[in-house]
């Protein structure tokens, strides 16, 4: 199938739009990208569901005893309800 003049226009125009959006440096992205990336860098390999959770947790908690982490989640939980 042969596309006439005008639309292999309009679709280079578009493919060339699409590029440049896709290709421009975002900071924030960026920022965000190279957070995660050294975040999983850090982080140990080969731990279980329950390891991992621990894990996460000490980061924001400053605990990695997951039993003590558990049983605070579940004592807010009672007193929010």
């Amino acid at each position: 199938m042969k596309l006439n003049k005008k639309t292999m226009r309009r679709i280079e125009a578009q493919a060339a739009h699409y590029k440049s959006m896709y290709e421009a440096p975002c900071p924030e992205v960026d920022k965000i990208i190279e957070e995660l990336k050294k975040d999983a860098q850090d982080m140990p390999k080969n731990m279980t569901k329950d390891e991992e959770i621990a894990y996460i947790l000490k980061k924001s908690n400053g605990e990695d005893d997951f039993e003590k982490l558990t049983q605070k989640l579940e004592i807010e939980i009672h007193e929010s309800e």
